[in-house]
């Protein structure tokens, strides 16, 4: 039996901007690394404080 093959365009880093190459499609990856997931939070919970 053949293998599927799913093709998933690359989505930009939530953070940085930079495109992703989506190694899996069940599981997008939205950020470069934790360090970019860590400040995106941080950036949020102060927007949402300040509001």
């Amino acid at each position: 039996m053949g293998v599927i093959e799913i093709e998933v365009d690359p989505l930009p880093c939530k953070w940085c901007q930079r495109p992703l190459e989506q190694r899996r499609w069940w599981a997008l990856k939205r950020f470069c690394g934790n360090w970019h997931r860590v400040k995106y939070r941080v950036v949020q919970i102060v927007g949402f404080v300040l509001d």
